[in-house]
């Protein structure tokens, strides 16, 4: 099926399924509008006052602050729209005008964005109105010598459709950047994660797996792991992996997940299997000492975490029906288990949950929270002196399963930087829906109702990896199905909180790998070509590495797209860390204006038990002199400077002590 065939589709679906009308529309989209109209503002709501809340009237004014012209001029920086009664308007039916009411988006302090005048003939008096929750409102200049008069006239139909559909603010944003050459919203598809290598089987289906340099030669290997075994592929030369479990002294060790990070200051990475810690020698593993956990329920995932800020990877661990267990690492691979001085024993902070976790920081205070699958959802959040505490929130995360609905089965998302650069949300996969929630102002709030394609989702998901995987800056959503009868889902991340299913538009951007579900996945250059690469851990066994061709979208084209030329100057900044405090280290370009323009965090994408690499890869478009800002586990940070544009490639090392 062709592109042409499949937007065809897309849209005679908006035409007869209200659930998924929000299918992005690549014809129109805000960078068309920004070009059709002579002006384009933004600003606040002051007031909007109703003469008659009578549903049949729904007369009255509204008054509006400029803030920011982002295009041509505007003398005027207050704006008064005359709502006339809802029998005066002259307002067509459509199912807009049924669900579409100006008065429930258009409150105090709300942001709007107003395109004004079209460049067209006879449409120079004519606007547009956002502000925000899907509704897009028609308006007029009813006096040209009176340009702050508008007077309202409908809501959009399903001409609007497909446009943009989010947060308000945001768009203020991308118009903005807009108006200064650097907005970037695609709505083409530019991800390729079609070739699929199958690496090999394990016995049982693949739970937690790896991409990490295991043996230290700087290229990566790859891990995974089942109740039957664990398999571990060194890779040689052209991308041939070969199994040395056995060689490295792993024979025989089983376990449903894994992590990686040098506990006892050696320069070498060690290995966690479930509960068995392995440290690495000149010639493989060796059996380390690990403290016995008291516990009668079974183990559900474990990784390294930093929990204390000291830099020393400690472990935390999940139990089924058994809460969480945290154990310090006191630098030289000793663990003591400090789950009642660090309050996780606690019943509010989930003591006897079943859940997955996800660790980051999610109130910028670098120390080291915790969000926790489980109950009502848990973001448990760390004080100065140590101990996690409930983030009260009014959040509806949702871990039921069919047919039982017992929780457990799914949750296993991340923190990540998702809705903005500079910010780590969480993304968390229900049975069949995701959420994205942002730290706004304190609150904790569910920004992912408007972002587009984001409610088509796969069925029976279990885990959410967030990285960049069609590099284009922007961290993308894959979500992974337990099922082995079912698709994974991909979200390109669009920018400014908006997301897209690509495979609606493109056939042929996933391979067969994609559609047989995983219960692990993880990501990172594989392949050496600066491209983050996708290693799935499938239900019937099998390993698969997608490589990624999303070097192959950016060719040269001779008449390139707007968005086209930002993919084809983009360069991919290359970080691998090494020493104390790698595992939670906060890696950051910021820009000669002191703005993160991007932002990740290492060894933290636990999710059913798995762990990337220690190297990120960072895709910036816009040319220019940066810095790549590191802050360690420990608290160090250590500064560089990073020129963009000069070349297609820049690879660094960072190390601390």
């Amino acid at each position: 099926m062709n592109v042409k065939t499949l937007l065809a589709t897309a849209l005679a679906m908006l035409l007869i399924a209200p659930a998924v009308r929000a299918l992005v529309n690549p014809a129109l989209q805000p960078i068309h509008l920004y070009q059709r109209y002579k002006v384009v503002l933004a600003g606040r709501v002051v007031t909007a006052d109703l003469t008659s809340d009578d549903t049949e009237v729904e007369s009255g004014r509204i008054r509006l602050k400029v803030s920011t012209v982002c295009k041509g001029e505007f003398a005027g920086r207050e704006i008064v729209i005359d709502v006339p009664a809802k029998d005066d308007r002259n307002e067509p039916e459509h199912e807009a005008s049924e669900e579409w009411n100006i008065w429930d988006v258009a409150y105090k302090d709300r942001t709007f964005i107003a395109f004004v005048g079209k460049t067209r003939r006879r449409g120079e008096h004519e606007i547009l109105l956002y502000c925000g929750d899907r509704q897009w409102h028609h308006a007029r200049i009813a006096d040209p010598t009176k340009p702050s008069a508008w007077t309202y006239e409908s809501a959009s139909a399903d001409i609007m459709v497909g446009t943009f559909n989010g947060d308000s603010a945001r768009l203020a944003e991308m118009l903005v950047d807009t108006r200064n050459g650097t907005a970037f919203f695609p709505a083409d598809v530019n991800v390729r994660l079609n070739r699929d290598v199958t690496i090999g089987t394990l016995h049982g289906g693949v739970r937690g797996v790896a991409l990490f340099d295991i043996d230290g030669d700087g290229d990566l290997d790859i891990l995974a792991c089942s109740e039957s075994g664990i398999r571990v592929y060194l890779q040689g030369d052209s991308l041939a992996f070969t199994d040395r479990a056995e060689d490295l002294g792993l024979s025989g060790v089983s376990g449903m997940c894994c992590a990686l990070a040098d506990v006892n200051a050696d320069g070498r990475s060690d290995l966690l299997v479930g509960t068995q810690l392995f440290l690495k020698r000149e010639q493989g593993f060796a059996k380390g000492t690990m403290l016995k956990v008291a516990k009668d329920t079974p183990l559900k995932v474990s990784s390294f975490v930093q929990l204390n800020g000291d830099g020393h990877a400690d472990i935390l661990l999940s139990h089924v029906d058994g809460g969480l267990t945290a154990l310090l690492n006191d630098g030289k691979g000793g663990f003591t288990d400090a789950t009642g001085d660090l309050g996780l024993a606690d019943e509010a902070c989930g003591a006897g949950g079943n859940g997955y976790f996800a660790p980051g920081d999610w109130n910028a205070d670098g120390r080291t929270d915790l969000y926790y699958a489980t109950g009502k959802g848990l973001i448990l959040v760390q004080d100065e002196k140590g101990r996690f505490s409930p983030l009260k929130h009014k959040l509806a995360f949702d871990y039921r399963c069919s047919p039982d609905y017992k929780p457990g089965k799914t949750g296993a998302g991340c923190f990540a930087t998702v809705w903005k650069q500079d910010s780590m949300d969480i993304v968390s996969p229900g049975d069949s829906t995701l959420a994205i929630v942002a730290n706004i102002d304190g609150e904790a709030r569910d920004v992912s109702i408007s972002g587009n394609e984001i409610g088509l989702c796969a069925a029976r998901q279990i885990a959410t990896l967030v990285e960049d995987l069609n590099m284009d800056g922007y961290a993308d959503l894959y979500t992974i199905s337990r099922d082995g009868n079912q698709r994974n889902q991909f979200h390109t991340n669009r920018g400014y909180g908006s997301f897209m299913d690509a495979s609606l538009y493109d056939a042929d951007a996933f391979g067969a790998a994609h559609n047989k579900g995983a219960w692990g996945v993880a990501a990172g250059d594989v392949n050496g070509d600066g491209m983050n690469d996708l290693l799935l851990g499938h239900v019937d066994g099998e390993i698969t590495l997608v490589l990624s061709g999303a070097a192959d979208v950016r060719r040269p084209a001779e008449h390139p797209t707007y968005h086209a030329k930002k993919l084809q100057q983009t360069c991919i900044v290359s970080v691998t860390l090494k020493g104390h405090g790698v595992v939670g280290a906060d890696v950051r370009l910021v820009d000669s204006e002191a703005n993160t323009a991007l932002r990740r965090t290492v060894g933290t994408q636990v999710l059913t038990g798995c762990r990337g690499p220690d190297t990120v890869n960072l895709a910036v478009r816009e040319p220019g002199d940066y810095t790549l800002r590191v802050r360690f586990a420990d608290g160090t940070v250590k500064k560089k400077k990073v020129a963009v544009g000069k070349t297609k490639r820049v690879s660094l090392t960072v190390s601390n002590g």
